[in-house]
């Protein structure tokens, strides 16, 4: 499995300096602009989250791979498994509210939807600070079952590979499991209503000028099209990695399957979203080669 090890830091590396390329990126303009947009807090928050969740989960990962496992213990995997907790959460929030907060932005100019704007926009630090909170609470109370593989020996074979896992036998770990899947459902319904209801307006507005494109030698796209575009792509990229993550995880706990690849595959998939999603978000983002050369300078310094 050495390979996969490698392939876990390649994943890392790559992951890892397209969210702090795109951290930089809103930082700088954050900085440089009179009137920055307040949704950059998200796009920063969430990039942080993305960078240090593959920090988190990728490295030790990686090691685990090329064979190096003594290093686990109770004390390691609940320092482990509580910032990959949080850092997911915070990722999962992150996305749920740029799309909530963008199908505000691009909702039709009536009176109603105008005072809305205007809330959300201030709304946006104060949720971020929520998600925050939510998190860091929440998964701190289910870190503490994290147990390594030297006390895990009641779990029947099915933690074979010697890696962390949570004590399925305490019920109050049960109990804030299920509250916490309770809430990330809550979220995906969230972002699934919000991209559908983009997904709408996108279709009307393009349905209203469709005759006024039909007449444009170059029609151009708006850019709340595509922010709405984006923001889609990101959404449908998330429920991609984690479709595929669960349906393996599924099939592996129904038909017990005990093989390496029952750990390994979910591992790759899992930091799948991280890794791909600056990428979507940096290809929608208009770059100035000063820019880049600035970048390229600090990371020299």
């Amino acid at each position: 499995m050495k390979i996969l090890g490698i392939v876990y830091l390649v994943q890392v590396i790559i992951g890892v300096a397209g969210n702090i390329f795109l951290i930089y990126h809103y930082c700088f303009h954050f900085i440089i602009q009179n009137n920055p947009r307040r949704i950059n807090f998200i796009l920063i928050q969430l990039t942080f989250a993305n960078a240090m969740f593959l920090l988190f989960r990728g490295i030790p990962t990686a090691i685990f791979s090329l064979g190096i496992k003594s290093f686990l213990n109770d004390a390691v995997c609940k320092i482990l498994t509580y910032p990959q907790r949080v850092l997911r959460g915070l990722s999962l929030c992150s996305t749920c509210l740029l799309s909530g907060f963008q199908a505000i932005a691009i909702s039709p100019n009536s009176p109603k939807w105008a005072v809305l704007k205007v809330k959300s926009s201030k709304g946006i630090i104060p949720c971020c600070f929520i998600c925050w909170i939510i998190n860091l609470l929440m998964d701190l109370a289910i870190s503490i079952y994290a147990i390594g593989p030297k006390n895990n020996t009641k779990t029947k074979g099915r933690n074979k590979l010697d890696y962390c896992t949570l004590d399925p036998y305490a019920l109050n770990s049960l109990k804030l499991q299920l509250w916490k899947s309770f809430y990330d459902s809550v979220l995906v319904a969230l972002m699934a209503i919000t991209s559908g209801y983009m997904v709408f307006l996108l279709y009307y507005h393009h349905k209203r000028v469709h005759h006024i494109h039909s007449t444009s030698l170059s029609p151009r796209i708006s850019p709340e099209t595509r922010a709405i575009k984006v923001i889609l792509l990101l959404v449908g990229t998330f429920f991609f990695f984690n479709f595929i993550c669960s349906i393996i995880t599924i099939y592996t706990n129904h038909a017990q399957v005990t093989g390496p690849w029952m750990f390994y595959v979910p591992m790759l998939f899992s930091m799948g979203f991280q890794t791909t999603s600056p990428f979507v978000l940096i290809s929608s983002e208009k770059w100035g080669a000063w820019e880049f050369c600035c970048f390229l300078q600090k990371m020299k310094d």
